[in-house]
């Protein structure tokens, strides 16, 4: 864990789920049933962002996340659920240390 990550983990004051994907029923996508918590810094600012397909999204909650905690193979697969909403993933930005490992993940939603 780097300097960034140690004084972040200082304000990891919430609690999040997160749900990977694990199936498509026609227009229903199905998610795991039990997740897991993940501690985590939540931010409410909005933001706008162009992803990869040049499309505008705006986000306005963040999640701030330890890279250490949660292995996301897929940005747009799982979702992530906050006082019993269910967030779908935006976007995902990855932060890395001074030795090139990744360290800090933001999710967007």
């Amino acid at each position: 864990m780097s300097k960034t990550v140690t004084h972040v983990k200082d304000w990891f004051n919430c609690n999040v789920i997160y749900k990977e994907y694990v199936s498509r029923d026609g227009p229903d996508i199905v998610y795991a049933s039990d997740g897991e918590t993940i501690s985590c810094y939540i931010s409410g600012h909005t933001k706008l962002f162009i992803n990869e397909k040049g499309e505008e999204i705006i986000s306005n909650q963040q999640i701030f996340l330890d890279s250490d905690d949660i292995t996301i193979t897929d940005q747009y697969s799982g979702i992530f659920e906050i006082d019993g909403r269910n967030r779908p993933i935006k976007m995902i930005e990855n932060f890395y240390d001074e030795d090139g490992n990744k360290d800090l993940i933001v999710v967007y939603l």
